[in-house]
């Protein structure tokens, strides 16, 4: 049975209507993809601030967005929305919405194709920002300046690898997991994105870590939206307290717990995984 995927973008925001024109032009307004049904979807809204009535019917939604702030460079990036703490830029205190892991791998994968030949960085981003929703979703974004959000050679890419993700995407084919630590865009998440079996979800960096309790650990995991039993940590990347405080929440919960570098040396023979 087909799913149906919402394709959707704020009409406020340049970037996410870049990459939906693109989208219309290849495809139209509504068309298939392998077993999935995409609908591009236009709210008056910016997206962070959203509800879920406007994906009644779907199973699944992509949105096409804008991405702001670091690194100051242009940029690919993905992330689930949600809030390890409190709402700041939309959604609920201390509430995920639901991962697509998977999805935001493919992304990743196919737009770093297309990056290098365009001047682009790629990233893998922590969960930030709204909404939270109870449908599974993915934010697929371009930035991080007005001249990004407007670039034709990067909406253009942007959507041809959404496009390209779609088809690819499919449950099961990696190994889904939760992230802790590092920096907002982490090298060594974006490494095991682009490189490993592993995709992840839902993933807190150091910025948020004072915040994440059992509760909190036990929500990514249920909210990552494919079974998820591994959970990578940066313990470079948190402070010995908070890394203390969740790698007992994750055992409690019966997660295997595996330290990034090792995944990166053992899958890609590096010794502290290289900055891209």
């Amino acid at each position: 049975m087909s799913k149906r995927l919402a394709l959707a973008y704020s009409k406020k925001d340049p970037a996410g209507s870049g990459m939906a024109r693109e989208i219309k032009d290849m495809m139209g307004e509504e068309f298939e993809i392998s077993d999935k049904r995409c609908e591009l979807i236009e709210v008056d809204r910016e997206m962070l601030y959203v509800s879920g009535s406007h994906f009644e019917g779907f199973d699944y939604l992509a949105v096409l967005s804008r991405h702001s702030g670091t690194p100051n460079h242009p940029i690919f990036t993905a992330h689930v929305s949600g809030n390890f703490g409190r709402a700041r830029y939309g959604g609920d205190h201390f509430k995920l919405s639901i991962a697509i892991p998977s999805l935001m791998k493919e992304y990743l994968i196919s737009v770093s194709k297309r990056a290098g030949e365009i001047g682009y960085w790629v990233g893998f981003e922590p969960t930030h920002h709204g909404p939270t929703l109870d449908i599974p979703t993915a934010f697929l974004e371009i930035g991080c300046d007005e001249t990004a959000w407007r670039d034709e050679r990067g909406l253009r890419a942007a959507a041809e690898s959404i496009l390209e993700a779609i088809e690819s995407w499919e449950d099961g084919k990696f190994v889904a997991a939760v992230a802790f630590g590092g920096p907002h865009i982490n090298d060594h998440f974006t490494r095991v994105e682009l490189f490993t079996k592993f995709a992840i979800g839902h993933a807190v960096r150091k910025l948020d870590a004072e915040w994440v309790d059992r509760e909190m650990v036990k929500q990514a995991i249920s909210r990552n939206g494919e079974p998820t039993e591994v959970a990578i940590v940066d313990n470079k990347g948190l402070k010995g307290e908070d890394r203390e405080r969740i790698e007992e929440a994750l055992r409690d919960l019966g997660l295997e717990i595996i330290r990034v570098r090792k995944i990166l040396r053992d899958e890609l023979g590096e010794e502290e995984g290289e900055e891209i």
